[in-house]
C-alpha cells in the first residue's frame, strides 16, 4: 500500500506571522497522488502551490496535518527524501564550475557518484554539448535543464517539478513534456509537477488539482474535469438580446455574429430554448472543446 500512493495530504495548512500578522497561506488541503502518474498541480500566484511543495520536501513545516510519501510521514522520517528528486523555484549551482562538476559536486555529496550516469543525465536533458561550460555563461533555459539532471541524478521515484520549462524556448519546452511523460511512462516514475503553461500540463498531466487562496477547488482526471462543461458556439439574431437574456444564467461571451456561453453539458438543450422562448432566431449551435486554460480561468475567477 506504502508504494501504491506517491505523495498524500492530510489537512494540511500553514500559516506565516504571529497574532494579528498571521496569513494563512494554506488551507487544510488534502489530497493523494497515485505512484506512476504525472499530476499537475496548478493555481494563480500566491495560491499556496510552491508553499505547499516546500511541505513536501520538509523545506517547511506546516501549521496543521500530515503529509506522506511513500506511506511515511516527511517530518518525522527525513529517510523517505531520498526517494525524491526536485526542482524547486529555479536552480542554483556554483556559477565557476562547469555543468559537469556541478553534478559530480552534487552526487559525491549525495555518496551516489557515478561518471556513467552524469553523462546519461547530460544527454537526457539536452546538455551533452554543454557540459563542459562553466555555469555563469548558462542561459535560464540551460539552467533549468542543468536543474532536471540534478533532481534525477540519484534515480529517484518521486520528481518534483515546480516550474521546470522557466526560460525554455518553445522547442524546448515540448522537449521537456516528452521527457516528463517517459518519465512516468517508460521509467515507472512519479511526477508532481507546477507549471503556469495550462496548455502543457493539459497534454503531460494524468490528474490535476486547482489551489486558489490556499484551498483546493477543483481535483481530477483532466478529461473528466473538461467533459464536466462545454462550450457553444451560438449563431443566433439578434446578438444583444440572445446575450441579454442568457448572461443571468451562464458565462457569456459574444461578438458580432455570434455568443460564447459556458455550460454543463446536459445543460446545453435548455440553452436553446431560452433563446426561442425569447423570440431568438437561432441559425447554427456547435460544441467546442474547453481547453485546461479556459476552465482553469472559469473556475479561479467563479472562487474569486
Amino acid at each position: 500500500m506504502s508504494d501504491t500512493i506517491a505523495i498524500r495530504l492530510e489537512d494540511v495548512s500553514k500559516t506565516f506571522g504571529r497574532r494579528k500578522y498571521r496569513v494563512p497561506a494554506v488551507r487544510e488541503i488534502s489530497l493523494s497522488v497515485a505512484a506512476g502518474q504525472v499530476y499537475g498541480f496548478l493555481g494563480p500566484n500566491g495560491a499556496g502551490k510552491t508553499t505547499t511543495i516546500r511541505m513536501i520536501m520538509d523545506l517547511i513545516r506546516p501549521s496543521a496535518g500530515a503529509l506522506f510519501v511513500y506511506g511515511r510521514n516527511v517530518h518525522s522520517d527525513h529517510t523517505v527524501l531520498q526517494r525524491v528528486g526536485a526542482l524547486v523555484e529555479g536552480a542554483a549551482f556554483y556559477p565557476f564550475l562547469t555543468g559537469r562538476k556541478n553534478l559530480e559536486v552534487l552526487a559525491r555529496t549525495g555518496n551516489h557518484y557515478d561518471a556513467a550516469r552524469i553523462q546519461t543525465m547530460l544527454d537526457q536533458v539536452g546538455l551533452a554539448d554543454r557540459a563542459d561550460r562553466q555555469v555563469k555563461g548558462y542561459s535560464t533555459g540551460m539552467k533549468q535543464r542543468l536543474g532536471l539532471a540534478a533532481a534525477l541524478l540519484h534515480d529517484p521515484d518521486l520528481v518534483i517539478l515546480d516550474e521546470p520549462t522557466n526560460g525554455l524556448d518553445p522547442a524546448g519546452i515540448q522537449e521537456m513534456r516528452t521527457f516528463i511523460r517517459d518519465l512516468a511512462q517508460k521509467q515507472g516514475k512519479t511526477v508532481f509537477l507546477s507549471s503556469h503553461l495550462l496548455g502543457e500540463v493539459e497534454q503531460v498531466c494524468d490528474r490535476v488539482a486547482i489551489i486558489n487562496k490556499g484551498q483546493i477547488i477543483r481535483e481530477g482526471i483532466v478529461a473528466d474535469l473538461l467533459a464536466a462543461q462545454t462550450q457553444l458556439v451560438v449563431e443566433a439574431e439578434p446578438v444583444d438580446r440572445a446575450t441579454a437574456v442568457l448572461t443571468p444564467h451562464w458565462p457569456v461571451t459574444a461578438n458580432e455574429k455570434t455568443i460564447t456561453v459556458l455550460v454543463a453539458r446536459d445543460e446545453a438543450p435548455a440553452v436553446v430554448q431560452t433563446l426561442v422562448a425569447h423570440e431568438v432566431a437561432v441559425y447554427q449551435v456547435r460544441r467546442e472543446r474547453q481547453s485546461l486554460e479556459q476552465f482553469f480561468l472559469e473556475v479561479t475567477g467563479r472562487e474569486s
